[in-house]
């Protein structure tokens, strides 16, 4: 699926933050809220945006990330497998009492972490940042959101279930009664049915439970079954393939 849908992802009981599905470019300050707020509980001093972008070691993971990257998208050359995180850069960027001073850093790296001023500005970071920036503020989120986006492995679901869903509309096109006919209305309907089907009724209500990696599994799975039976022939028509899918 191409478009980069904004997602609102839960975070067990901590709180939310948004991130892009595709782009996994997420909002640093919320993943520094909802930490702030544990830290609090726990009678610790809070954390500024500020104090973490000045510390090295967060430097030093964001070229590590950088580095990987760089090696993966280009592994079938073997001098791209040779090279090494070099953090004697960093020398050129710190102050003498050994802060970094980020904001000419951080133009080094736009796809990684990235800040825009204004109205609608603010600080994106991609999910290993954001991962690495939640493991410097408080160990327990720490802990959940490498479960909500690793084992869960929430925006894999949501990529998959895009692009069956996509494969899915093109399938109804087939269908002998809706060959040659305008089906964008039953493109429409359907992810309606879809979404009673997963018990998410409300349009402001499936923007934030559809980003529950159980629910994402589940729509990935009901719209691969369906088009592989309207591929092999099981389901001939659309009243067909509806019926099918309310006793699935």
């Amino acid at each position: 699926m191409k478009t980069n849908q904004i997602m609102q992802v839960k975070i067990g009981n901590f709180g939310t933050i948004t991130i892009g599905h595709k782009t996994k470019m997420g909002d640093v300050s919320q993943v520094i809220e909802i930490g702030n707020i544990s830290r609090k509980e726990k009678g610790l001093e809070t954390a500024t945006l500020d104090s973490l972008l000045k510390k090295q070691s967060l430097w030093e993971f964001i070229i590590s990330r950088n580095t990987q990257k760089a090696v993966h998208s280009n592994s079938s050359d073997s001098e791209e497998l040779k090279i090494k995180s070099d953090y004697s850069f960093l020398n050129e960027f710190k102050t003498q009492k050994g802060e970094i001073q980020y904001s000419k850093l951080m133009k080094k790296y736009p796809k990684l972490i990235k800040s825009r001023r204004g109205r609608y500005g603010g600080t994106q970071a991609e999910l290993f940042i954001l991962l690495k920036i939640a493991s410097m503020l408080d160990k327990d989120l720490e802990v959940e959101i490498y479960r909500v986006f690793i084992e869960e492995k929430l925006l894999d679901w949501r990529d998959l279930g895009g692009d069956y869903f996509k494969e899915f509309n093109a399938i109804i096109d087939t269908l002998p009664d809706r060959k040659d006919q305008p089906n964008q209305h039953i493109y429409i309907l359907f992810a309606q049915i879809i979404r009673e089907k997963l018990e998410i009724t409300d349009t402001k209500g499936y923007n934030l439970q559809a980003h529950n990696s159980r629910i994402q599994q589940r729509r990935s799975e009901y719209l691969k079954s369906l088009t592989d039976m309207v591929n092999v022939g099981l389901i001939t028509n659309y009243q067909q393939l509806k019926d099918v899918f309310i006793r699935l």
